[in-house]
């Protein structure tokens, strides 16, 4: 034979064996069993322990921002607008007084000590400077309560969620108005849902103040969204770009930064998200470098911000941003998953859930680490152009093992809901058949039960 045969044919044997290799790593992969809930609780011998503690304290605070008295902007609550009422801003939300809420809402209010009680002939809740409790149920407040020259303010945020309210920002005049919730009439509702069951994993990419997101038509669109999302009994992630860069467009809406009603309303949209199901998560700072776009362009990879340094400084920016806002959030993603195997480890220092592959290799398969983090992959894909199909296929018929996780890039979805308020109401008209509603249905159908990544844990 000669030598040229002989390379060859070694060459191809080292493919051969290559390609063995990663079947076998694959297959291994791919049947892990399924992930599963048993009375409330998940179950997975791929879990890790529930004691991970981030190595990073952030630098920046929400308790720490500035509060300021703004006069430009006004709050219609069910058609009651007094433009006397002051409203102070902090960290990109917007505060009025709590006894002017509830005097308009018919509410009456006392206080002893730290705390207040709210009560109608049908509810009473309490509130203290972070949380309230309303029924058998004690939530965090998305704002805090403020207190300035010896008056108690709240959030608009806070107000939609525990007097049962929703608001609508107009960008024009720069007036909020706050409307009463939709009722829950949707065909999908699952109030009842089963404590035993597979687990899906459901994910909306790309969420920033930019593009679409952030008009002032779309952003009542996703809130109806939200309660779609929330009537349906469906757990669900957003994947949160805190800054916003279009370089060729000079556009760079850094939130600790611009100060505009419309970064208001749209950190009121991811408080409403919050409240109604959603973990958020940060997919890097900017998803973008040099003049690409965010959410187009690639932030973290073995050739950008490939340093230790410039690495911690993507990670620890997003970290400042979310917390200096008080967003809460619970895992990170890299754009694009191209983080490389050197920034992983770095990002498993900051975050114990990070949702993307673990590699190449164990691309299908949730993959827990030696410092007790977890990769958590989304085999399922995503909804390519607006052809659900084949995620429902999917879930309709599983195969074995495989991990019904998958991502939606919900501005699709914007065109399949119209919301009009010109009554003085949340009109809301949801197509059925949108790709959202055909997966959250076939999810229901099937009996999957959706979890939040947190979760994940023994």
């Amino acid at each position: 034979m000669s030598k040229k045969k002989k390379i060859i044919l070694s060459t191809l044997l080292s493919i051969l064996s290559i390609a063995i290799l990663y079947g076998i790593l694959f297959y291994f992969s791919f049947f892990q069993g399924f992930v599963t809930v048993k009375d409330n609780k998940v179950q997975s011998k791929l879990l890790p322990n529930d004691d991970f503690k981030s190595s990073y304290t952030p630098k920046l605070n929400f308790k720490n921002t500035k509060e300021e008295l703004v006069s430009d902007v006004k709050v219609n609550i069910l058609s009651n607008i007094d433009a006397s009422i002051p409203v102070i801003k902090k960290s990109q939300r917007h505060y009025i007084p709590l006894d002017y809420v509830c005097k308009t809402l018919g509410y009456n209010l006392t206080k002893s000590n730290n705390t207040f009680t709210i009560s109608n002939s049908n509810h009473t809740i309490t509130l203290n400077e972070n949380s309230y409790t309303k029924g058998n149920e004690s939530l965090y407040l998305r704002g805090n309560i403020l207190t300035k020259n010896n008056q108690a303010f709240i959030s608009i945020s806070d107000i939609e969620e525990v007097f049962n309210l929703i608001s609508v920002y107009t960008f024009e005049n720069q007036t909020i108005n706050i409307f009463k919730a939709p009722q829950n009439n949707l065909q999908n509702n699952s109030s009842k849902k089963s404590s035993n069951g597979k687990i899906a994993l459901v994910r909306l990419e790309d969420f920033t103040a930019g593009e679409g997101i952030s008009s002032e038509t779309n952003q009542p669109k996703f809130k109806a969204m939200a309660n779609f999302l929330s009537n349906s009994g469906i757990k669900y992630h957003i994947a949160w770009i805190p800054r916003f860069k279009a370089p060729n467009d000079n556009i760079d809406n850094d939130l600790l930064t611009v100060d505009t009603f419309e970064n208001a309303a749209f950190i009121n949209l991811l408080d409403y998200f919050i409240n109604h199901g959603a973990l958020i998560g940060l997919h890097g700072y900017t998803h973008q470098a040099g003049d690409s776009r965010s959410a187009v362009g690639t932030e973290l990879s073995r050739k950008i911000n490939s340093s230790e340094e410039e690495t911690r400084a993507v990670i620890e920016n997003a970290i400042d941003t979310a917390t200096t806002l008080n967003i809460p959030f619970g895992f990170f993603e890299s754009s694009h998953y191209k983080a490389s195997s050197a920034q992983k480890s770095i990002i498993e220092e900051y975050f114990q859930y990070i949702y993307e592959p673990k590699n190449y290799l164990i691309y299908t398969k949730l993959q827990k680490t030696k410092n007790n983090n977890l990769y958590i992959p989304t085999p399922l894909s995503y909804v390519r152009d607006l052809d659900a199909n084949p995620i429902i296929k999917k879930l309709n018929k599983p195969t074995p093992g495989l991990l019904a996780s998958f991502f939606y890039h919900s501005t699709k979805e914007l065109d399949f809901i119209e919301v009009d308020t010109s009554n003085n109401v949340f009109d809301v008209d949801y197509s059925i058949e949108s790709p959202l509603q055909q997966i959250v249905k076939s999810l229901n159908e099937n009996k999957y039960i959706t979890t939040h990544v947190t979760e994940l844990k023994n």
